[in-house]
């Protein structure tokens, strides 16, 4: 058996996909989610949050952003 990867334009993606399903020998690997596409919403807001936390994190190593203190923090608390 040979495999192909075709590159193909968003609008005429449903058409192609539905022309290939049609083939009886042709079987058709769905592409896999992405890991964001797998999460449940509530885990996709934990996601979304960390990645945020990094990159405030890279734009605070970087001088570009400035943090508050942890010592404020806990004192809101």
């Amino acid at each position: 058996m040979k495999q192909v990867i075709v590159d193909i334009p968003d609008k005429k993606f449903p058409f192609f996909m539905k022309l290939m399903k049609s083939l009886d020998f042709v079987k058709v690997v769905e592409p896999s989610k992405t890991l964001e596409e797998q999460l449940t919403p509530g885990q996709l807001k934990t996601w979304k949050n960390i990645k945020q936390g990094f990159i405030e994190l890279k734009l605070s190593e970087e001088g570009k952003l400035t943090l508050r203190p942890i010592e404020d923090l806990i004192n809101e608390l």
